[in-house]
């Protein structure tokens, strides 16, 4: 699950990093001047020339920690998180006792893929402030995307014990008590969840996956379908829940998913693929072959598509049309050296 520094919870650091203590104690009309222009681009989310700004300032004050942290929260904005990781690093070598400057550097070391640094950095932002929540939901993902699930697991349960309301923490579990296969504590996990954000369809989808996992299938579609109808701008999301929801053989439903995922994603040939096996398992190979035909434009070196749009074509009783499309398959299989896949094309044919 991805974390953010929120807008709120940074511009109020930002803030302080603008305050008139700050000025006065300079007692400089140039950094005053520069700091004021700053607060007002990052207000206004002029990140780029607000960059420029604090640079300056940061030339005429290079002992300030908070010019730092405001340059490594513009950088975050522009998701430049290398560079947002060294500015909260010069913040913390000139303030090593602020919570907020650990907590920040962790994200985007996180975000650069330096999970060992991150959790070291989240451990320390909790140790400054044993009631950092945030802190705690960090280090929990980081420590998930390690594969220590059940400190993960832990580390969850003490962000929730300090943010109760926090669905996010809440789904987090959820997804790591499924990975282990216990799925009574997902569901408890997943519906409290929802009890908090009650309209996520991403929070709806993993609850129909675990009611299916667990045995309830009604239960489980019905939250499948609640998601589908959420997450309706959500193609990644539709596609999932068209799998989902194929397996479980609600072929009407499903359909529904991958045409909404086909719409939102119009060069994913999981949708289109989707959409030709629904159609073929809902007897209409007319539109299968459509589906199919546009999976061999998006991918025509991919001989699983021409198979499978042979295969359409056969069953609309479009037999030499079907023969040269399963020759094609044929030859892809061949030159990628899949010889099961090539006489599995060439069997196609004979029947």
């Amino acid at each position: 699950m991805p974390l953010r520094i929120t807008v709120s919870t940074a511009l109020a650091g930002l803030l302080l990093a603008l305050s008139p203590t700050l000025t006065q104690a300079q007692a400089n009309a140039q950094l005053s001047n520069l700091i004021t222009q700053g607060r007002e681009l990052v207000t206004a989310g002029n990140y780029a020339q607000a960059l420029a700004i604090y640079q300056q300032a940061a030339q005429l004050d290079h002992r300030n920690p908070r010019i730092y942290s405001a340059l490594g929260f513009i950088y975050t904005q522009q998701k430049q998180y290398a560079a947002a990781a060294q500015a909260y690093q010069q913040a913390i070598s000139l303030e090593a006792q602020n919570p907020d400057f650990f907590y920040a550097l962790a994200y985007n070391l996180g975000m650069t893929g330096e999970n060992h640094g991150a959790a070291a950095a989240y451990r320390q932002a909790i140790r400054l402030n044993p009631r950092y929540a945030s802190a705690y939901q960090g280090l929990a993902v980081i420590l998930a995307r390690l594969g220590d699930s059940q400190t993960a697991i832990q580390t969850y349960r003490q962000a929730i014990t300090l943010d109760p309301h926090n669905w996010e923490s809440y789904k987090a579990l959820g997804i790591l008590y499924l990975g282990q296969g216990d799925q009574s504590q997902a569901r408890s996990a997943l519906e409290q969840a929802i009890q908090y954000a009650p309209r996520s369809a991403n929070v709806q989808f993993n609850l129909g996956n675990v009611l299916i996992q667990a045995g309830d299938t009604p239960q489980g579609i019905a939250a499948l379908e609640q998601a589908a109808n959420l997450g309706q701008q959500d193609g990644d999301l539709q596609l999932q829940i068209g799998k989902l929801l194929l397996a479980q053989k609600d072929y009407r439903a499903a359909l529904s998913a991958f045409q909404r995922a086909s719409r939102l994603l119009p060069t994913s040939t999981l949708a289109y693929t989707g959409l030709g096996e629904t159609w073929m398992l809902l007897q209409d190979p007319l539109q299968a072959v459509v589906a199919y035909r546009e999976v061999t434009r998006l991918a025509p070196n991919n001989p699983e598509a021409f198979y499978n749009l042979g295969v359409a074509l056969k069953a609309q009783g479009r037999k030499w049309e079907a023969r040269d499309v399963l020759r094609t398959s044929e030859s892809l299989y061949k030159a990628q050296g899949n010889k099961i896949g090539a006489e599995k094309a060439k069997a196609a044919m004979r029947n």
